[in-house]
């Protein structure tokens, strides 16, 4: 097991790194109540990890559909069976799945009695590699991904290797959009690095594979340390999502996988990031080869360039005009605040007629 520790705000986190499931259960505190938030995918697959937990007074809502319980009604079922229960201020919430369900449970950690203890399981690659670090919290409001939310930290982050040998390879690959974004948006020679271990990455290499989690934590954590509340840096950690934000809305009747939506959104922001004069071409031709060199399935994804632009522009991070993260180099990201809508627009139809051929 080793160990990470990173300051937020008044925080400190402890992020445990695990090669087995049953190690998690001897770190969780039985002196207290615990309300356990469960991926059902998770109960299905890892039934003697829950068994554990079940001797540590364990309460349990399981969680069938994910994004689709992910919003207000869901967290107010919870906290009313919380209260029902008794639950109190020195009891804990643990929440164990994907990012959705993490999201969820942290909301409501951070909403029951204004604030209880939360521990997060993260049993996907995208969880363990994003939603885990950061202590953004938040649920979906009509279309709107995260609308309503807060910022909370858990006590304890559990990473563990072994719940990512149950995801197939399209899973996997939603994950692994966050590792190359945060690459692309801190170091080329990380970017390259990637592009020298892609065969080992596609085989899944438990040592090669930890060690970029790794990495690619400490990317994240050491931005949130500098900037918690999202007021400048950890912007950056935005890269491509304001477009996949968009592409998601368009998607929201059949759900897509967040990371195709963000690998498809970094390519329009690289994309983006040439047209306006920022990013040299051979670095826009070497980054767009690496990102496109993994085996990413988008066949189901629809893209209606009207659709993405109307989420775009409610975007809330926005401020006079449409916000994208777009790079002067690999590793510079900055901030652009589109002057003309028309010419974003215009960009998004052409993009698609592109991505489309």
């Amino acid at each position: 097991m080793k160990n990470l520790v990173f300051n937020s705000e008044q925080d400190s986190v402890k992020i445990s790194f695990l090669e087995k499931t049953g190690e998690i259960s001897t770190l969780i505190p039985n002196t207290n109540k615990n309300f356990v938030i469960l991926d059902k995918i998770v109960l299905d697959l890892h039934s003697s990890f829950i068994d554990e937990l079940k001797a540590k007074s364990c309460s349990f809502f399981v969680i069938d559909a994910p994004e689709k319980q992910k919003n207000i009604n869901t967290c107010l079922e919870i906290i009313n069976m919380m209260q029902k229960l008794g639950f109190n201020r020195s009891d804990a919430v643990i929440g164990i799945g994907g990012g959705a369900v993490t999201d969820l449970a942290g909301f409501v950690a951070s909403s029951y009695m204004r604030g209880i203890a939360y521990f997060q399981i993260p049993t996907s690659l995208l969880a363990q590699v994003d939603a885990s670090i950061g202590g953004k919290t938040g649920v979906n409001h009509g279309n709107i991904k995260n609308f309503i939310g807060s910022f909370y930290n858990p006590k304890e982050v559990f990473i563990c290797s072994e719940f990512l040998n149950s995801l197939d390879d399209q899973e996997f690959l939603n994950g692994f959009s966050e590792v190359l974004k945060h690459c692309l948006i801190t170091s080329k020679a990380s970017l390259m690095n990637l592009k020298e271990l892609a065969d080992e990455i596609q085989n899944r290499e438990p040592n090669i594979l930890l060690k970029l989690i790794e990495e690619s934590i400490n990317i994240k954590a050491q931005i949130v340390t500098e900037d918690f509340k999202e007021k400048g840096k950890r912007k950056f950690l935005n890269f491509g999502h304001t477009f996949a934000h968009g592409i998601e809305s368009v998607n929201s009747e059949t759900p897509i996988l967040h990371g195709h939506a963000v690998l498809i959104g970094m390519l329009m922001a690289l994309d983006y990031s040439k047209e306006q004069g920022s990013l040299s071409k051979d670095s826009h031709k070497v980054a767009k080869e690496i990102l496109k060199g993994f085996k990413y399935d988008f066949t189901s994804i629809k893209l209606d360039a009207n659709g993405i632009f109307e989420a775009m522009k409610s975007d809330k991070k926005n401020t006079l005009g449409i916000n994208l993260v777009l790079l002067k180099e690999i590793g510079q990201p900055f901030i652009f605040e589109e002057p003309s809508n028309e010419n974003l627009k215009n960009f998004i139809i052409k993009f698609i007629n592109d991505f489309e051929e």
